[in-house]
């Protein structure tokens, strides 16, 4: 699974888990943090957040992140990619 797939679905999980309701430029913010983040740290984010022992199967992870929906906003578009 790819690195933007993740960040995608962690912030997923983020706006999910605490019911935010943020705009473009707030989803800018975050997934510009997102991607500072080393691929460790990530991994043991999306690991700890869906409950999977770190590390972690990536099979295991694929199974579990393709259960995470993403917000419209999330979908379609990369928030970050602004032209």
């Amino acid at each position: 699974m790819n690195r933007t797939t993740k960040e995608r679905k962690l912030m997923a999980l983020m706006i999910s888990d605490l019911e935010l309701n943020l705009k473009e430029l707030e989803i800018i913010q975050v997934e510009e943090e997102l991607q500072a983040l080393p691929d460790e740290e990530l991994d043991k984010t999306l690991a700890s957040r869906l409950n999977l022992p770190y590390p972690v199967n990536e099979q295991a992870m694929e199974q579990a992140l393709g259960r995470i929906e993403e917000p419209e906003l999330l979908r379609g578009e990369e928030a970050g990619s602004v032209s």
